[in-house]
C-alpha cells in the first residue's frame, strides 16, 4: 500500500469523525446519551447481534488508508450504508451482560459520524471522476 494523496475531503472526514467521538451518539431508554468514543470502544459487542452498523468504523478506516481511489470509494460507500442502517436498529446490547436498551433518539454524535462518511464518499467520487478523466484524456507532457 502506498501513501494516499490527501484532499480537503479526507481531512474534513477525519475531523468530523473525531468530533463525533466527543458527542452523544444516541439515547437509550430516554436517558442520558451514549458518547461516541464509548460506542466506538464497546460497540463491537453488538456486531455479533444487531449492531452490524458498527462495522462502518472499519470501512471508513480502510477508505482513509487505501491509496487506490476505486477501493477507497467502495469502502466509503459501504461505511455510509452501514452508518445509515443504524437508524433501523431499535434495541442494542448494553455492555457485556446481554441486557438490551431501547434506542429512543439520535444525537449530534450520530449525525457527525454519518456526515463523516458522506463527506468521504463525496470526496472519493470527485477524486475517482478526476482519475477517470485523466486516464481517458491524459495531459500532454
Amino acid at each position: 500500500m502506498t501513501i494516499k494523496p490527501t484532499t480537503p475531503y479526507y481531512y474534513a472526514s477525519i475531523i468530523l469523525y473525531g468530533m463525533a467521538l466527543t458527542q452523544n451518539a444516541f439515547l437509550l431508554n430516554n436517558e442520558d446519551g451514549q458518547y461516541g468514543y464509548l460506542t466506538l470502544i464497546f460497540g463491537f459487542y453488538a456486531v455479533f447481534d444487531t449492531g452490524i452498523s458498527w462495522l462502518a468504523n472499519l470501512f471508513i478506516l480502510l477508505s482513509w488508508a487505501y491509496s487506490d481511489r476505486k477501493a477507497a470509494l467502495y469502502f466509503s460507500v459501504i461505511a455510509l450504508g452501514l452508518g445509515i442502517s443504524f437508524l433501523a436498529v431499535d434495541n442494542i446490547v448494553m455492555g457485556t451482560h446481554n441486557q438490551y436498551g431501547k434506542i429512543t433518539g439520535y444525537d449530534t454524535g450520530y449525525y457527525l459520524w454519518v456526515l463523516s462518511f458522506l463527506v468521504m464518499t463525496i470526496g472519493q467520487i470527485i477524486n475517482y471522476k478526476k482519475q477517470l478523466t485523466n486516464t481517458v484524456n491524459p495531459k500532454p507532457s
